[in-house]
């Protein structure tokens, strides 16, 4: 199946995601990888204008919810790839390759899809069974300070962080998880009509 055509868009945010080699976990201790992670997408927020609003480090892949004042997504995810691949193998001293092929993107075009794609991002650890809670798990822009500013489409007039972690860990049910994988499988995330109420019914933050 070919690969799509990347929508370039200097407004709209994306959903990205990278997977290692063969589903096989980073070859380093998380906190370097996470170092490394850190100043690569530094590097595309200052020469490349990256928006991040959210990043998430799994044990064999990411998350990263950004846009691209620029239209730029595949000249700052080239970089981003190729330099952290070299970096950790090396470090490594391994000779695979770290990454499982091109990183995976979708287009969110709609403020309702936004909110459910932040948080299913940030629960990713809870449905890998390794948090109980978002703020529990280490590796998240969540969680750790970050070498760059971060921008977020949640408006939280009220509730302050309390409210926001309290809106971020209310659980999904199997099917809203279903709904969101499928939607961001698409270039353009999208929900199936005959589901869009079920999925319209999920909470929205506080303040929206």
């Amino acid at each position: 199946m070919p690969r799509p055509l990347l929508i370039r868009s200097d407004r709209h945010p994306y959903h990205i995601t990278c997977r290692c080699n063969n589903k096989e976990f980073f070859p380093l201790p998380m906190d370097e990888v996470w170092q490394i992670m850190m100043r690569e997408l530094m590097r595309a927020h200052r020469d490349h204008a990256l928006a991040i609003h959210a990043f998430v480090l799994m044990g064999n892949h990411l998350h990263l919810l950004c846009h691209t004042p620029k239209a730029n997504l595949d000249q700052i995810m080239h970089s981003f790839m190729r330099t952290t691949s070299f970096v950790i193998t090396r470090r490594a001293q391994s000779i695979n390759h770290l990454w499982g092929g091109r990183y995976k993107w979708s287009l969110i075009d709609s403020q309702t899809h936004y909110y459910q794609v932040y948080r299913y991002i940030y629960q990713n650890p809870i449905r890998a069974g390794i948090a109980n809670r978002v703020e529990d798990y280490p590796f998240t822009s969540l969680r750790r300070p970050v070498p760059f500013p971060l921008h977020s489409f949640v408006p939280m007039s009220f509730g302050g962080e309390e409210g926001e972690l309290i809106w971020l860990n209310e659980r999904y049910e199997k099917e809203d998880q279903e709904l969101i994988k499928l939607g961001l499988r698409k270039s353009q995330f999208d929900i199936n009509r005959r589901k869009l109420k079920s999925f319209l019914r999920l909470t929205p933050p506080k303040g929206t």
